[in-house]
């Protein structure tokens, strides 16, 4: 069985991280454009949270809803889109401390949630291509991240199981020209960074990565992706649309605010700006 490659020793209560606590995680996703945070979930979070998953993930498949098997990462994986309306289990990652406080560290403060999503890698499946985060930008890139992304893991990531696999520093480089053949001739220098369940690692937009090849023959391995962005780029999911009525009254202010709906700077106008003088006092 594969190692977890990273990996923590003592459980962490997340109410007391304060960003001196995050200082390791900021110093790498500097270095390497990636950082793991070991033990931010309980195990009674976890098991809420993967129990649900499990649930969801169930009813999609019976009901023929799941994605294109022919999708990028193959038949054996599972993807679960549009989390926010399947389980408040969810809407409370995208609003973690620790999720926030990493984010408004690589973006702007007032960053968005462009998605929120869940990767199951089965036995047998194959490896997703190396790809950056914010490929769909247009280049020169400027020098700091225009999105970000956070996988929780909900079972131990090894290497056998698919764990999420970095080039190291690739963040740094020209992306200039890239294709996604170059990107491909790449993958032995990726690494795999794993972690107990519970853990997350948190990735910078520019950092070349990939989902591992689960080579297990009995595990599944399942992960929370949740992705942000700088407040002026457009989010993948689009959540005026997306997010069920009933959903609505549910959402946390915070988590209001994440999905779009706290204007920035003269976006995310409704009927224009807000209006000042008498007529509007």
């Amino acid at each position: 069985m594969g190692e977890n490659v990273v990996a923590g020793d003592a459980e962490v209560k997340m109410t007391v991280l304060t960003d001196a606590d995050l200082q390791p995680a900021f110093e790498a996703l500097e270095r390497d454009g990636f950082a793991v945070v070991t033990d931010v979930l309980s195990e009674r979070e976890v098991a809420r949270i993967k129990a649900r998953l499990e649930e969801v993930a169930r009813f999609e498949r019976e009901a023929g809803i799941d994605h294109d098997p022919r999708w990028e990462d193959g038949p054996r994986n599972q993807r679960v889109f549009g989390l926010l309306n399947k389980g408040m289990e969810f809407v409370d990652l995208v609003a973690h401390p620790v999720a926030l406080a990493l984010m408004a560290h690589l973006l702007d403060p007032m960053f968005l949630l462009s998605s929120i999503t869940a990767n199951i890698t089965g036995p047998g499946g194959f490896p997703m291509y190396l790809h950056y985060d914010q490929d769909y930008v247009p280049g020169p890139w400027p020098t700091f991240p225009l999105v970000a992304n956070l996988i929780w893991m909900l079972d131990d990531f090894t290497e056998d199981n698919g764990t999420t696999r970095f080039i190291p520093g690739s963040h740094h480089e020209d992306h200039a020209g890239w294709t996604s053949d170059s990107m491909s001739e790449r993958a032995g220098e990726a690494v795999p960074v794993g972690g107990r369940a519970g853990s997350l690692v948190c990735l910078d937009g520019r950092v070349l990565h990939q989902t591992g090849a689960n080579t297990t023959t009995d595990q599944l391995r399942h992960g929370v992706i949740a992705y942000y962005c700088q407040p002026w780029i457009r989010q993948q999911e689009n959540a005026s649309l997306s997010i069920l009525p009933e959903v609505w009254p549910t959402l946390s202010p915070t988590a209001r605010d994440l999905v779009g709906l706290r204007m920035y700077h003269g976006l995310g106008c409704v009927a224009g700006p807000t209006q000042r003088g008498f007529r509007y006092a």
